[in-house]
């Protein structure tokens, strides 16, 4: 059996600092691969219609949020070109179903364009933060079908 060569990487993206880590290393990987690279980021609008439902309007909220994903996804293809000088795919996916169903469409996303790899990040949330917001991490390893590189937020240090 040869070796395992990826051809296409998903990058997980949602703004975050962290997010931004795990990007850079698909995007070393992609380039010493020769894989494409796409960066997806999927708009909660769940949480958003949740935070502004007596402000905004339903279709001026999904505006605003899809324009909030084009903007963090623009910020990513920016990152991936002045740091490693590479183009990379994009795509927005949407939610309206919260954490595990955004889960779900990262991963039909994925399966649908017979991705090989999926980058995600981890922010490093545990105890009453990680069981009331639910890990988005948890969720997509129960559904994916292809292999996962989690990017640590925080050097693990040693007990």
């Amino acid at each position: 059996m040869g070796a395992i060569m990826y051809q296409h990487i998903i990058a997980a993206v949602d703004g975050s600092p962290h997010a931004d880590k795990a990007l850079l290393q698909a995007g070393q990987l992609a380039h010493l691969l020769g894989a494409r690279l796409t960066v997806v980021h999927i708009v909660n609008l769940q949480e958003l219609a949740r935070a502004d439902a007596e402000l905004v309007p339903t279709p001026a909220l999904h505006t605003q949020a899809q324009a909030r994903g084009r903007a963090i996804i623009g910020k990513s293809l920016q990152l991936l070109q002045n740091e490693i000088g590479i183009e990379a795919g994009s795509h927005l996916g949407e939610s309206w179903h919260g954490k595990r169903d955004m889960a779900g469409v990262l991963v039909r996303f994925a399966t649908a364009t017979d991705a090989d790899l999926l980058v995600l990040a981890t922010h490093g949330r545990s105890g009453l933060v990680h069981m009331l917001m639910g890990s988005f991490i948890e969720n997509v390893m129960r559904v994916a079908t292809c292999p996962l590189m989690i990017v640590r937020s925080e050097p693990q240090t040693t007990a």
